[in-house]
């Protein structure tokens, strides 16, 4: 099979979604498949850039064209590029912000129409639209109205043979609008280095087990609005109760809520260290050495995150730690090893008894969406 992804951007580490395809794309080819990866709307360069990048030993096909080019240029460069490879599917890895900067991309829909004329369409859905909470404001509102309109007019327009989403949320909206979809799990960006892909807590036991060193850890982007600071006393008080030592540790590019954090945790007198942007392994030794992820990003919306999935491949339960945020229409269950923190709860989110058993291997994921391209072929 050959199978060539579609995304923003494939700067490393500066995009999740281009993360994702890097990774998918190169387990594509370790299973035999030719796959090659291209960015359309590419921020992180002037120019054009054709060759390789590697991925887990594995070098990827890759043409990333930059966002300064009108869109008649980066797409008749693409779709140049796409003649030449000639894939069997096109996989568009969708993210509405990816391809404008307000994520209403007028033009998208008959750009990508031109680029794989008769192709095989495949749509991941890793975002809909703004403003789907009950909390959200007005202009939200009808800001995600218009991006709903685009995303169905793109749907109409290509007629993708398979539609995906990681949400359960997305794909109930989906339905909605009159689409089906399937659920292909999202696996983490970062590979357990220390255990390779298992990952098993034991049924019986608790979150803290009766660990008296518990060891946070907040990865990736800190988003705003979190009770952080009832969530630290609470924390500092479980800690002095019960004679627990509680440290956290800050990896990656959190943000500026980062310091919401860090000011909250100082003032209870916990230890916490930040270390701020490494390499994919430094980042996986924190992740295995940690004993708690933490997570702000709203529970109905947790399974599109990239760092919980990664903190579940290395064995954590999560407690979420976020903003109100409540769905309109439909209520969302958390995913088997989150845990969602409201002021009062604390002791119970880290004494219930967790399972991790919902991790998914990238291999399963990979193997997953080849079965439905073939099921179609």
């Amino acid at each position: 099979m050959n199978i060539l992804f579609l995304c923003g951007s494939l700067e490393p580490g500066c995009d999740g979604v281009g993360d994702y395809v890097r990774r998918l794309a190169g387990e594509f080819i370790r299973q035999g498949h030719k796959a090659a990866a291209l960015a359309l709307n590419d921020q992180h360069l002037e120019w054009e850039l054709l060759g390789v990048q590697e991925i887990e030993g594995l070098e990827l096909p890759v043409l990333r064209v930059p966002a300064n080019w009108s869109g008649r240029r980066r797409f008749g460069r693409a779709k140049e590029w796409i003649q030449d490879f000639d894939p069997d599917w096109l996989s568009l890895q969708f993210v509405p912000f990816s391809f404008h900067p307000k994520g209403l991309s007028l033009s998208l829909s008959s750009l990508l129409q031109n680029l794989g004329k008769d192709r095989s369409w495949h749509i991941m859905f890793h975002e809909l639209w703004v403003g789907m909470e009950e909390e959200a404001s007005l202009k939200h509102v009808w800001w995600g109205k218009l991006q709903k309109y685009l995303i169905n007019s793109l749907l109409l327009t290509l007629k993708p043979k398979v539609i995906h989403t990681q949400s359960r949320l997305y794909q109930y909206y989906l339905t909605k609008i009159g689409f089906h979809s399937s659920i292909l799990p999202l696996f983490g960006n970062i590979p357990n280095i220390r255990r390779g892909n298992s990952c098993f807590v034991s049924e019986a036991s608790g979150i803290s087990n009766q660990n008296k060193n518990l060891s946070f850890i907040l990865f990736g982007a800190v988003q705003k609005g979190a009770p952080v600071e009832q969530f630290t006393k609470e924390l500092a008080c479980y800690a002095n109760k019960g004679g627990v030592k509680v440290s956290l540790t800050l990896v990656g590019r959190c943000g500026v809520e980062q310091d919401t954090w860090i000011k909250a945790w100082r003032s209870e007198g916990l230890p916490l260290e930040i270390l701020g942007e490494q390499p994919i392994k430094e980042v996986s030794k924190a992740l295995a050495q940690a004993t708690i992820g933490l997570s702000t990003t709203p529970a109905a919306q947790i399974e599109k995150s990239g760092s919980v999935a990664a903190m579940l491949e290395h064995n954590l339960p999560v407690v979420c730690v976020a903003r109100s945020w409540i769905p309109r229409g439909v209520k969302v269950m958390n995913p088997t090893g989150v845990k969602e923190y409201q002021p009062g709860n604390l002791a119970d989110c880290l004494l219930e008894r967790c399972c991790i058993n919902s991790a998914n291997k990238i291999t399963d994921v990979s193997i997953q969406l080849s079965d439905s391209f073939s099921a179609i072929d």
